[in-house]
């Protein structure tokens, strides 16, 4: 079976999504079509890549000229803004859509936005497309919007997140724990709860560095910076665990999500995992905050207790144990032969 994979953000924890879907379902032929790779060193296996160009209408017309090269079975779509390319007018081709976080979830919008957002989702929605879910939330959020065919498509950590033996199962060393946090630098991830994290953290003197791992927005790197968080820039998948595995504390402080990639990789190299209390993350076990004050205290008590820091090890363990590798394989064969009316075979 031969897969059009699309998206405008491969960059980031999509486009980590998409290469991990490559490695893990290698009985399908993958195809990229895409933009935004300044950022990453790629992991995926992809017979052809393609980019989009710029323009509204221009990627459209982009997404059928490449099904016309490629004659996929199947176009899986990334994100919101790849959904809208691929079922604004029918497609010749079934399509799988992962909106991997929809964007009506984005609180800081005007409740009229976000209502046009949701109306616009559920006529796009009507096409037929199979809409795959990262988590029971997105699932009932398409369920909700009337979509007959849904899947869910759990993330996976990345394959180069590997636990040493015995590694985060005792306490830190060092004078200042780090703390870490990895994504594009941009309102969503909401860089600025974590600056402020990062102020209260040394207003109090919790004896806590911050990083964050990636790039983006200029602006919000100033901001970022001048509260004294070290911003990396991009980083290749495999610098990106060696800097996980290197830090004391993981803090996801998004403002909305699908489910992120980069929590998995935490707790799946073992490290102590503090997290925005979102919908996304309802259901796990992780340790969970409102406020910045309330980060820098979950994240100090990472380090500084050593029963709360075992608690928090074991629940990242419990979550890497429910999205897995095999969860993420047989979703998509789900989804792709739910799409097609087939089975995927060899």
């Amino acid at each position: 079976m031969r897969i059009l994979h699309v998206t405008d953000r491969y960059s980031g924890g999509v486009g980590r999504a998409i290469d991990r879907i490559t490695e893990l379902v290698p009985e399908a032929e993958h195809h990229l079509l895409s933009t935004g790779i300044e950022s990453i060193d790629g992991r995926g296996v992809y017979r052809t890549t393609a980019r989009l160009p710029d323009g509204m209408s221009a990627r459209v017309r982009a997404v059928r000229q490449v099904i016309d090269e490629v004659a996929p079975d199947v176009v899986h779509a990334h994100s919101s803004w790849a959904g809208l390319y691929t079922r604004l007018r029918r497609l010749p081709v079934p399509v799988v859509y992962q909106p991997h976080c929809y964007y009506f979830e984005r609180a800081d919008l005007p409740a009229p936005v976000r209502g046009a957002v949701r109306v616009m989702e559920r006529a796009l929605a009507a096409n037929g497309s199979v809409v795959a879910a990262v988590s029971r939330r997105e699932e009932s959020l398409a369920l909700s919007m009337g979509v007959r065919d849904v899947v869910r498509i759990p993330n996976a950590p990345s394959s180069a997140a590997v636990r040493e033996a015995g590694a985060r199962s005792g306490a830190p060393a060092g004078d200042r724990r780090a703390v870490a946090m990895v994504g594009r630098v941009v309102a969503q991830k909401d860089p600025r709860f974590f600056a402020e994290t990062a102020r209260f953290a040394d207003r109090f003197g919790l004896g806590l560095s911050f990083r964050w791992l990636g790039d983006g927005d200029k602006a919000l790197v100033r901001e970022l910076r001048g509260a004294g968080v070290e911003v990396t820039g991009w980083l290749t998948a495999d610098a990106v665990m060696r800097e996980l595995v290197a830090s004391d504390v993981y803090l996801h402080c998004a403002a909305y999500e699908g489910f992120p990639i980069s929590v998995l990789d935490a707790a799946r190299v073992g490290l102590p995992t503090v997290v925005r209390r979102i919908p996304a993350f309802e259901g796990t076990r992780l340790t969970t905050a409102r406020t910045p004050a309330e980060a820098a205290f979950a994240a100090h008590a990472a380090v500084a207790d050593p029963e709360q820091r075992l608690r928090m090890i074991a629940a990242g363990d419990r979550l890497v144990g429910e999205m897995d590798e095999s969860a993420l394989h047989d979703g998509v064969v789900e989804a792709y032969a739910k799409a097609t009316g087939g089975a995927l075979v060899p």
